[in-house]
């Protein structure tokens, strides 16, 4: 049996809720225990809870960091689902911020748990808040133990 619509949009409802409320084990508890992420598509995936949640740590490293995703859109169908939402990142201390606008193609398993999540940006998708710098976070360092 596969995962239905239903469960599809719940658990990209709570990805986006985990990453409202800065809830790592609601983050994890939406993935598979060998589930994969690619953030973006084209480098080292994240496999496994241990390694998205080094992904997690490293987006919060900052303490003085904020993260905040706005929803655009979520589109379930049957197993899969696309989600559609910009990550505004910013630094107040250094009047400094960024604007990612993602796509994710999401597929989960029978058990309705995130089995790979795919992320869809490149430099193009990087837009500067107005009235402050650009932000350019080392992606590198989520590769790092």
């Amino acid at each position: 049996m596969k995962a239905t619509p239903e469960q599809v949009r719940a658990g990209l409802e709570n990805y986006i809720r985990a990453w409202q409320t800065r809830d790592k084990d609601l983050l994890l508890s939406v993935f598979a225990e060998d589930g994969v992420l690619e953030d973006p598509v084209g480098t080292p995936p994240f496999a496994g809870h241990e390694n998205i949640g080094r992904f997690w740590d490293f987006a919060w490293s900052d303490s003085r960091r904020q993260v905040t995703p706005v929803l655009e859109e979520i589109r379930a169908c049957g197993n899969q689902g696309i989600l559609r939402f910009t990550m505004q990142v910013r630094l107040p201390s250094e009047n400094a911020g960024l604007d990612l606008s993602i796509i994710e193609h999401a597929q989960f398993n029978a058990d309705g748990k995130l089995c790979h999540l795919r992320a869809f940006w490149d430099e193009n998708s990087v837009k500067k808040p107005d009235g402050m710098d650009l932000f350019a976070p080392n992606i590198d360092e989520a590769y790092q133990s």
